[in-house]
């Protein structure tokens, strides 16, 4: 007996360290991989969610990086597209007949002073509940969306009854500690609010209102600024209401040394992605336009041309998506591209499809030789059709802010075979180096 039991643990080890030795690149990824996602998360928490001091340090990091800091990470749009303010009421930002609006504005207030997300989060919650209700508490909306945020019982936002009283709905779109959802044990809320969004005081007020709405237009948020902002400081007397409550347990700083400055390498070091943070939030102060398209100077047939002469702002692989908030892959390389330039077909092919999607947006996509497909999202107009053959160089649409994204910009997708791969090395192959304008 004691002779069998010996070969059995012999039997055992053996089989353990075979299966070991099969499978450790999957358990040395698998580990890589959720450590690197506490150490985003941890150093998010530490040096993205921001107060004043914060907002400074994320700040002097893009500045390093030759970002013009005070600009918005975003295009405001026209004043003939932005709703006009009405004016006469008893509050600033309303009108006369607008007693029901200014009860609910004042219950938003009243629950994000509660929540302590300060006036930057006051803001960010009048200008969503202005685009989805406009500060009416309706009982209607797309599918069973209901009340100021148009929260979807079916989604987790409460019962109709519970979305459609201000308070719980106020408190739920600022989520943390004081929401009707937060789960002690997680330590966040689910749906989760404005305070679980790592960073969202240094996102502009559309990104971080589309960080807990998730609307299909994420950039309506804008145009309801300036009035959102007539109307919290109308609503706290002009001066900012109960400071941003720090998170709890945020860590230590990045940096101990005597300096104190947290710099882009300190960042990347961390396993923060500033260069994708600050392109998103900052306009370069190098850039007095956004790149060059193409000229639709045609090239020779087999030959490869960068569809936009411009820098790139976010490369092909695994990041924190700006606006879901969740690591995904980024399936493509973004370039800066203001809305109407210029985009070339890389090379000769014909158009498999015009389409549109509600991340993507308008998307342009050409089947090329050898299995080959590039995809162009985000456009604004394209300009051939399913169908057409094209020439390398030729212009086949104009760059935009369709989609999902934080800003206008141009996103280029190569596919081989059916599957996504890195334009970068992939050009580089065909004689054309992306970065040759970064």
């Amino acid at each position: 007996m004691e002779a069998f039991a010996a070969w059995l643990v012999v039997w055992a080890k053996t089989r353990a360290v075979g299966w070991l030795a099969r499978h450790w690149p999957k358990l040395v990824a698998a580990v890589l991989t959720v450590g690197g996602a506490a150490v985003f998360v941890a150093v998010t928490a530490a040096t993205l969610v921001s107060g004043t001091d914060q907002d400074a340090v994320a700040a002097n990091a893009c500045t390093e990086l030759g970002y013009l800091v005070d600009d918005a990470a975003y295009q405001p749009p026209p004043v003939d597209q932005k709703p006009a303010i009405p004016t006469g009421g008893p509050v600033a930002g309303f009108g006369r007949d607008d007693v029901d609006k200014i009860v609910n504005a004042r219950a938003i207030v009243a629950a994000g002073t509660e929540a302590g997300v300060g006036r930057r989060g006051l803001i960010v919650a009048i200008a969503a509940a202005l685009q989805e209700s406009g500060l009416e508490n309706v009982r209607h909306g797309d599918r069973d969306s209901l009340g100021l945020f148009q929260q979807r019982p079916s989604q987790g936002w409460g019962t109709p009854e519970q979305v459609l009283d201000p308070r719980f709905a106020a408190l739920a779109f600022f989520g943390g500690a004081t929401s009707p959802h937060f789960h002690l044990p997680a330590g966040k809320s689910s749906p989760a609010g404005l305070l679980d969004v790592p960073g969202w005081a240094d996102l502009p007020v559309t990104v971080a209102a589309q960080s807990v709405q998730r609307s299909a237009f994420p950039d309506a948020y804008a145009k309801h600024e300036a009035r959102a902002v007539l109307i919290v400081d109308a609503l706290i007397g002009g001066s900012p209401a109960a400071a941003i409550a720090p998170p709890p347990d945020v860590g230590a700083p990045l940096r101990s040394d005597h300096s104190g400055a947290v710099t882009a390498a300190d960042y990347r070091a961390s396993g923060v992605d500033i260069d994708a943070f600050c392109s998103s939030s900052f306009e370069l102060a190098s850039d007095s336009r956004p790149g060059a398209g193409p000229g639709g100077q045609i090239i020779p047939a087999g030959a490869w041309t960068a569809p936009l002469q411009s820098r790139v702002t976010s490369a092909f692989g695994n990041r924190f998506h700006p606006v879901y908030r969740e690591w995904r892959l980024h399936a493509g390389t973004d370039f800066h591209a203001a809305v109407g330039t210029a985009i070339a077909s890389p090379t000769v092919g014909v158009v498999e499809g015009v389409s549109w999607s509600s991340g993507g947006g308008l998307t342009v996509t050409i089947t090329h030789a050898d299995g080959v497909e590039t995809q162009h999202l985000h456009l604004s107009e394209a300009l051939v059709k399913p169908g057409a053959e094209v020439q390398g160089g030729q212009v086949i649409a104009l760059s935009g802010g369709s989609g999902v994204g934080t800003r206008p910009h141009y996103h280029f997708e190569v596919h081989v075979d059916g599957e996504p791969v890195d334009a970068e090395p992939f050009m580089l192959q065909r004689g054309v180096n992306l970065r040759a304008w970064s």
